[in-house]
């Protein structure tokens, strides 16, 4: 294939949809350098400032018996305020602005006017944009709200004055609230029973469990871990933990947080008919508090630090921590002012951080291959590339890549 064959071969243009035919054409472009040049020094230095902006010299005309008409129209899209499509013949479209224009006018072949004429390239008008973090902003109220349920969990937990059996008791409570995130690595019962009489030290203990749960969520090599069933460090090195449960997306992640707080809350309180009875109460509602405070920040921070494939999951999730955050909220004891504010702003910053990146993303669609294909096919059928057979498997939890059978529906990203 020659040049003749890749360009236009009547040397056709147009601008603002009014056509001309290019006789000549010239473009200037380049980068802008800065020269420097220092006292006693022989060699300077240039600094490159970026490419210059592209100019298009073109000799252009209009002719025929209506040559007059293609001329005015020329020259009204010549002098319109504002960028346009510039058709270039030989370089392909470009927004331009016609920056000098001048032209002759003759008589001979029938009426023709001939125009010279600079465009240059338009770009675009950049001004300085400050946006929020709003991922930082969940973080932040994320670490204000468990700061705000560690203090009130203090005040509220007291042992004092309890006999024997009901610190039993009281153990058996934290123990049954606790069996949820234990399900998934052991040892974080036994280590927050460990600081039973320091109530700082346990608020602590189970803050740093949940932690622990968001990290074995979002990071790639104890995600795998989880699937695989080795052994994954603590962060005490004398009491190692086992992953037992696969938590698989963070938004299956989020819904498994969210039943262990309504675990955890089912436990039934005592009758509080004497000192002792009422203490326990508090001491039960307390630790009830913290856990499902600490649990929904996890999944707050969960929602902020995912990198969503789907408007669906993410739309989910986020559903779900609001859940959480509502019950929190809501809930039929007494919430302090400091830590109602800052569930408030939690809430506020998952909202704001979810509306701001979900406009973003693909929402999910379904697709029923009409039979059997692999993977790779039906990637290639949807996106145009194969790449994303792996998504497509993993999504639809396929059993072997290689047959995807037809008729059964498939979940997949709408691109």
């Amino acid at each position: 294939m020659s040049w003749h064959d890749r360009i236009n071969a009547e040397l056709a243009g147009s601008y603002r949809g009014v056509p001309f035919h290019v006789e000549q054409s010239t473009t200037i472009g380049g980068r802008r350098w800065l020269l420097h040049e220092y006292p006693r020094r022989d060699r300077p230095y240039s600094e490159d400032m970026g490419r210059k902006a592209r100019n298009w010299q073109l000799t252009l005309f209009v002719a025929g018996e209506d040559y007059d008409r293609k001329r005015d129209a020329l020259i009204e899209a010549l002098d319109a305020p504002g960028a346009a499509t510039l058709v270039h013949p030989y370089l392909g479209r470009f927004a331009a602005v016609a920056s000098e224009v001048s032209w002759v006018e003759s008589s001979r072949d029938g009426g023709v006017c001939t125009f010279t004429v600079t465009f240059a390239e338009a770009g675009e008008q950049a001004y300085p944009v400050t946006t929020v973090d709003s991922q930082r902003e969940v973080e932040k109220s994320a670490d204000q709200a468990q700061e705000q349920s560690t203090h009130d969990f203090g005040k509220n937990w007291n042992m004092d004055g309890l006999s024997g059996w009901s610190l039993a008791d009281l153990e058996a409570d934290l123990n049954d609230m606790l069996n949820g995130i234990d399900d998934v690595i052991n040892g974080i019962a036994d280590d927050i029973a460990a600081q039973f009489r320091a109530p700082g030290n346990m608020a602590g203990s189970m803050m740093g469990a949940f932690n622990r749960f968001g990290d074995a969520v979002m990071r790639p090599g104890n995600a795998l871990d989880m699937y695989s069933g080795k052994p994954w460090p603590s962060a005490d090195a004398d009491t190692g933990g086992r992953i037992q449960m696969a938590i698989g997306t963070p938004t299956r992640a989020v819904r498994l947080l969210r039943q262990m707080v309504a675990r955890a809350d089912s436990i039934q309180l005592p009758e509080p008919t004497t000192p002792e009875l009422q203490q326990r109460v508090v001491c039960t509602v307390a630790a009830q508090q913290l856990h499902g405070r600490a649990a929904t920040i996890t999944a707050a921070r969960l929602v902020a630090d995912s990198d969503w494939m789907s408007s669906n999951e993410a739309l989910a999730a986020s559903q779900d921590v609001l859940g959480m955050v509502d019950d929190r909220l809501g809930a039929s004891t007494t919430v302090s002012d400091s830590v109602y504010a800052a569930l408030v702003a939690l809430r506020t910053a998952v909202v704001t951080d979810m509306r701001q990146r979900n406009v973003a993303l693909p929402s999910l669609a379904s697709y029923t291959p009409q039979r059997t294909l692999s993977a790779l096919l039906v990637a290639h059928r949807l996106y145009g590339d194969a790449r994303h057979a792996d998504e497509v498997v993993l999504r639809n939890n396929s059993r072997h890549p290689g047959f995807l059978r037809g008729g059964v529906p498939l979940e997949v990203i709408n691109e």
